[in-house]
């Protein structure tokens, strides 16, 4: 499994024409597993999760269906898209319920820590998937470069606080801090849109 994460500025006023239009477009890319637009209603920053089936889906989107999309779109934005595309390092599945919030973790590491990073991830998030809320989180790495996000969704903002002042989070991202080579960037937004399975 592949994920582009991209980055750009919204207008605020036009974020429901732009829920509409992204759910169509996005909806409908080929290799979609499952995409995610989220908001940052503070900064009107948005932050697309999109996951496919393939690298090459990701790649052929991205080099061809997503120009065309961002086009398209250029009337939503106040900047231009931020695009970084990774492998899906490791995945862990939660609960079907609502996705209402997410959390990101921006973290770099040296890369020939990355495959360590993936193979502990797992257990270490893990001990939050039990907490109540959460959904599903994945560890998006490229091994080249050594950039990392970890994205995390839950039902609501509370159920991500909850996580995060029970100590759980922090316990879980503690280990990984010992391999990063710069400090980790933490980010919150809520779930605007969920596309596919």
């Amino acid at each position: 499994m592949y994920a582009r994460l991209n980055y750009v500025g919204l207008k605020p006023e036009l974020m429901t024409e732009l829920k509409a239009f992204w759910r169509e477009r996005v909806g409908a890319y080929k290799g979609l597993i499952k995409g995610h637009l989220l908001l940052d209603g503070d900064t009107g920053w948005s932050l697309s999760v999109v996951l496919f089936d393939s690298e090459k889906s990701m790649q052929d989107n991205t080099y061809s269906t997503l120009k065309g999309v961002a086009k398209d779109a250029t009337r939503f934005r106040t900047s231009e898209p931020e695009v970084h595309m990774r492998e899906v390092l490791a995945h862990l599945p939660g609960h079907a319920g609502k996705i209402g919030y997410a959390r990101v973790v921006d973290m770099e590491m040296k890369p020939k820590d990355v495959d360590a990073a993936a193979a502990t991830w797992p257990e270490l998030v893990g001990t939050g998937k039990s907490e109540a809320g959460f959904r599903h989180a994945y560890f998006c790495g490229d091994r080249k470069s050594g950039k990392i996000a970890s994205v995390t969704f839950w039902d609501s903002k509370a159920d991500a606080d909850a996580n995060e002042s029970s100590g759980t989070f922090q316990k879980a991202l503690q280990p990984h801090k010992e391999l990063m080579t710069t400090a980790p960037k933490i980010t919150h937004w809520d779930v605007a849109v969920v596309v596919g399975g």
